[in-house]
């Protein structure tokens, strides 16, 4: 009896990896997004305060460090298709590890039709985000993080997509098969 508890508790893990995937996508966007609104803020003052307070003689250059941070940030644009790539792999690594039987795709779907419901309203709190007049300039930085968090409830389907492949082609499920 013991083992068709932990069977079940598997089973359904591996479609609540949906809910992590989509807090890890949206949470590092929204994350990178208001740092780089904020750092363009509060750089001028930064720049300012900072160039009064070493001497001439001594070398440093503020205002190219602040630049390079500031640019910094906005490289992340450029990294953020292979921060899916690892949250990808990691829900289909531990798809892999799992075992399901086939009667849990009802459960999966369910799942799924949250995680849509989610998808499309963090979707639309971005777009929500990006549209006010004060992201405007940053959100125009963040135009490959954009098109991901626009169109999240797709990204969300083709990751349900491939961990039900992953579960039911592998042949697990029989209630003989150990765990």
């Amino acid at each position: 009896m013991e083992l068709r508890h932990v069977r079940i508790r598997k089973s359904f893990e591996d479609f609540t990896s949906l809910f992590f995937a989509l807090a890890v996508i949206f949470g590092i966007a929204i994350f990178f997004i208001v740092l780089s609104y904020t750092y363009d803020r509060v750089e001028p003052k930064l720049e300012e305060g900072l160039s009064g307070a070493a001497t001439p003689e001594a070398g440093s250059n503020s205002t190219g460090i602040l630049s390079k941070t500031g640019n910094s940030i906005r490289k992340f644009n450029v990294l953020f298709p292979f921060l899916l790539i690892g949250v990808f792999g990691f829900v289909m690594v531990s798809a892999l590890m799992a075992r399901s039987h086939p009667a849990f795709l009802f459960i999966g779907l369910i799942v799924l039709g949250v995680v849509l419901i989610l998808g499309a309203i963090f979707s639309n709190v971005y777009e929500e985000l990006s549209s006010h007049p004060e992201f405007a300039s940053t959100d125009a930085n963040f135009g490959i993080m954009g098109l991901f968090l626009s169109n999240l409830p797709i990204v969300l389907l083709i990751l349900f997509v491939g961990i039900a492949i992953i579960l039911y082609t592998k042949g697990g499920g029989s209630g003989s098969q150990p765990i």
